[in-house]
């Protein structure tokens, strides 16, 4: 009897995924001229997800405790020893578990955008 209480309770549990079961993949393309580090700043914290060389994509997952505390926005910089002052930025995306987003880094900078995927 207790076996069978045992297991229906963690039944229950796999039902309702969360940010764990279902991160959030972002997607970048860096066309501009130098590599970029891609960060991701949200809930009152800063990440670095990684670097993508000129001309590649990346991808990358957003931590979990970032998920659901708010918009996200996510950055593009050039690497510190490049000496450029220069940053793609998304603007504010609200994300759920599971979405999926692509960040198009640009040759102008300014023009780069991140979209969620339908």
């Amino acid at each position: 009897m207790l076996l069978l209480a045992g297991s229906a309770c963690g039944g229950s549990r796999a039902e309702t995924p969360g940010p764990d079961d279902n991160p959030v993949l972002v997607v970048v393309t860096n066309n501009y001229a130098l590599a970029m580090e891609i960060s991701v700043i949200g809930a009152g914290t800063t990440h670095r997800l990684g670097t993508v060389d000129p001309g590649t994509s990346g991808r990358f997952t957003v931590p979990p405790g970032m998920i659901g505390g708010g918009p996200l926005e996510f950055r593009a910089n050039p690497p510190p020893r490049a000496n450029e002052r220069v940053q793609a930025q998304s603007g504010r995306i609200l994300v759920a578990p599971g979405a999926i987003v692509d960040f198009v880094i640009t040759p102008r900078l300014f023009n780069s955008t991140a979209t969620l995927r339908p």
